[in-house]
């Protein structure tokens, strides 16, 4: 089976093209860069070129799998509106993945804890408390002192995620961190959308993003609405 992963859900790009057979991984190509905000502009055209420099076109293509969320707002949603128009131009199936799963699968040959962090910007990070396999807590929209109460319950905790220095620098810790590389990190998400799929099916069509906080434009309209009532 022919899968394209695609990750945009903070401010780098994985992409992966993975062949599987029976289960097994018999050929990829990946590609990470920084996009930033340039996300949009860039997504469809590395596709295209991933797919063109592997000779193989969209339509051989079997599988697309995208990460859900949480992460970035705009980024969540450039991947999925991305995957779901070739997903319906092609009609290939389509699954989403929880993006912090993916980081912990990529380094799930630990039998030790691990914290999987992604900066939710304003003192707060999007996590997630994984062991041996199984997702103990989370994914979560933690403060920084509800991050360091959880270090102290687990004193052999690993951190991962893009923003595992960053979390160790603003809550002053010194967990031991795992790094995970971009081809790693999109195979990882390959993997577990292949999975899915042959477990749970193609997501519904009517699908979207996990959000577990409200974005800004939701915030500044509640509190209109809340003047307005008041």
């Amino acid at each position: 089976m022919m899968v394209l992963a695609c990750d945009t859900s903070t401010n780098v790009m994985h992409l992966a093209l993975a062949r599987f057979e029976e289960g097994s991984l018999v050929w990829f190509e990946s590609l990470s860069m920084t996009a930033n905000n340039r996300h949009s502009e860039l997504l469809m055209d590395k596709v295209l070129t991933l797919c063109s420099d592997a000779s193989i076109d969209l339509k051989e293509i079997d599988l697309l799998v995208t990460t859900g969320g949480p992460g970035s707002f705009t980024g969540l949603r450039i991947s999925m509106a991305t995957l779901k128009g070739i997903s319906l131009s092609a009609a290939i199936p389509l699954v989403s993945v929880p993006t912090l799963d993916t980081w912990y699968t990529a380094i799930d040959f630990t039998s030790k804890p691990v914290l999987v962090a992604i900066d939710a910007k304003k003192a707060r990070f999007y996590a997630a408390l994984y062991r041996q396999g199984t997702r103990l807590a989370g994914p979560s929209d933690l403060t920084i002192e509800e991050i360091t109460s959880l270090a102290t319950a687990y004193p052999d905790l690993l951190l991962t995620g893009i923003d595992g220095a960053l979390l160790n620098e603003r809550a002053h810790l010194s967990l031991p961190l795992v790094q995970v590389e971009g081809s790693a990190l999109a195979l990882s998400l390959a993997r577990l959308g292949l999975n899915q799929y042959l477990s749970q099916g193609a997501d519904a069509p009517d699908s979207g993003p996990l959000y577990i906080r409200k974005s800004d434009a939701e915030l500044a309209l509640l509190a209109t609405k809340n003047i307005e009532e008041h």
